[in-house]
């Protein structure tokens, strides 16, 4: 009989991590800026900084804010990424866990409970994470209405369709070779999650093996019903099914 358990609540720092993904590792051909002026330039600038990559490698920093919790989390660890689907997130702070994407399949690895959360990307899973942006930066302008923000490096993308656990509004920060430096997640309900990438590196070569998960023994699988409960979840709120 299937039963469903309460997964960690440090899962969803994880989980927060991937949706952050975006455009740090979305290599593309050039394309044209959707229109003039300051957020075109930028959106430009991403799109031809990503031209020719393969992979990408990095450490990062990453601050989440519950709606309705009154100290943030701070994660770090390390991500790398290979086009056009494949990624890898291991937190050695705040968080051991490790965090493969390997097409559609997503799993997530807490070896502390010794669970390993399986789950399934889906058009739905894609209407409610800026997850069209790993794929290719110049379909940016497809989903988002692009901006310039307040800052000289930075970019605000809001979803043209909105609701339905879309994001209200992603920004990305340039650095100085126009690769992702810095997101921030803001979602519905006032929750809120920033990560900074630090020594970026571009087409590295990542050993075989890298995206794929190997189950440790003992290891307890679970088949989530959805990469992510619904907009607002509280930490640990999620569920999913025992195999």
């Amino acid at each position: 009989m299937a039963v469903r358990p309460r997964l960690p609540s440090g899962l969803m720092g994880a989980t927060w991590g991937l949706l952050l993904a975006v455009a740090l590792g979305a290599p593309a051909p050039a394309a044209a800026a959707p229109s003039d002026g300051p957020g075109a330039a930028r959106l430009a600038r991403l799109v031809a900084a990503y031209d020719g990559v393969r992979t990408v490698t990095a450490a990062f920093t990453q601050e989440t804010r519950f709606a309705g919790f009154p100290k943030p989390r701070a994660y770090a660890g390390t991500v790398e990424l290979e086009r056009p689907d494949r990624m890898r997130w291991d937190y050695t702070q705040g968080s051991a866990q490790q965090v493969y994407v390997n097409g559609r399949t997503v799993t997530v690895y807490v070896p502390e409970a010794s669970q390993a959360v399986e789950s399934t990307l889906t058009p739905a899973s894609d209407r409610q994470v800026p997850l069209q942006l790993l794929a290719d930066v110049t379909r940016i302008d497809r989903t988002y209405d692009v901006a310039a923000g307040a800052d000289a490096d930075e970019l605000v993308l809001t979803p043209k369709d909105p609701g339905g656990g879309a994001p209200e509004s992603v920004h990305l920060w340039l650095d100085p070779r126009g690769l992702i430096g810095r997101v921030r997640l803001l979602l519905p309900g006032g929750s809120r999650s920033d990560l900074t990438f630090t020594d970026v590196r571009t087409n590295l070569p990542i050993p075989p093996g890298r995206f794929d998960f190997t189950a440790p023994a003992g290891t307890h699988r679970i088949r989530a019903d959805a990469l992510l409960p619904g907009a607002g979840a509280k930490p640990g709120a999620a569920a999913g099914n025992a195999e």
